[in-house]
């Protein structure tokens, strides 16, 4: 796919949707991984991995809960076909194997695989050991901090989820008990709207039910307010679409008026992210 910057949602402070296609999309690895980029950002260290993985109706890596702190998370940038080697044999380059803790930094190497392969991207989310490599002996950190050349390569064990353009798939050993994934919606065109193929309303929580895309979508951002206090644009986006089936049945615009319509802009801007809060 060819890549372009979104340049009017930039100038409106929306930096974290730069790359959003402009027009009605798949959801795809961009979103999520760049949700969770944003997320870093925000809380300024290290987000809870599980807690993504559920937003997304994803399953938990034991792996990653059973490591704790000594956890790493990284990511690899790359094009469909290699990813779906990486995830059977793991990570390797002759010239050395370079990941990062950024997933925006990982993006701009799903975008270049992309442009210049003319083929589909895909991002690796790897969780390693820390006390398992050692910088020297097993990797190289560039002085940004964030980049970490690895001079072998990395196992397939160390894989847990591969980001493709229409699926996140689980790709560790071990799911770990976790609370129930976020529900998702399916809808059916029905003279001209969509409509949820179950019978409307559909039942989301004890409390909240469904009958339109853009009420789904209202609970979504209602419960990521609940859950985090504010919000990233990104992090909607990457909800909703994940959850929503078809994709269609959502819009841009639709998902961009109700956060400008239920929220307000948080008092400052966290590490070069807008965040959101709820105006009521």
């Amino acid at each position: 796919m060819a890549w372009r910057r979104n340049k009017k949602l930039t100038a409106q402070g929306l930096s974290d949707l730069v790359y959003l296609p402009r027009d009605r999309s798949q959801w795809d690895c961009s979103l999520s991984a760049l949700a969770y980029g944003a997320r870093r950002r925000i809380e300024g260290g290290r987000p809870d991995l599980a807690a993504w993985a559920v937003r997304h109706g994803l399953p938990v890596s034991a792996r990653y809960l059973e490591l704790g702190e000594d956890a790493a998370v990284l990511w690899h940038g790359t094009s469909r076909p290699r990813a779906e080697k990486i995830a059977e044999h793991g990570l390797f380059h002759k010239r050395g194997l370079w990941t990062t803790s950024q997933p925006e930094i990982a993006h701009g190497y799903t975008r270049s695989r992309a442009d210049r392969f003319a083929t589909e991207g895909a991002m690796v989310c790897l969780v390693l050991d820390r006390r398992a490599y050692q910088p020297g002996r097993d990797y190289e950190v560039e002085p940004n901090e964030s980049i970490f050349r690895f001079q072998h390569g990395l196992p397939p064990d160390v894989v847990e989820y591969v980001l493709f353009h229409d699926e996140i798939r689980f790709a560790g050993a071990h799911r770990a008990p976790a609370p129930a994934a976020w529900p998702g919606a399916r809808f059916k065109r029905r003279d001209g709207l969509w409509v949820p193929v179950q019978k409307a309303p559909v039942r989301y929580s004890e409390s909240a039910a469904y009958s339109t895309p853009a009420e789904f979508a209202d609970l979504c951002l209602r419960r990521l307010l609940d859950e985090l206090g504010s919000v990233a644009a990104v992090e909607l986006f990457s909800v909703a679409y994940s959850r929503v089936t078809p994709w269609e049945a959502l819009t841009h615009d639709e998902l961009l008026d109700l956060l400008f319509e239920q929220c307000v802009p948080a008092s400052r801007r966290s590490r070069k992210v807008q965040t959101f809060r709820s105006a009521r």
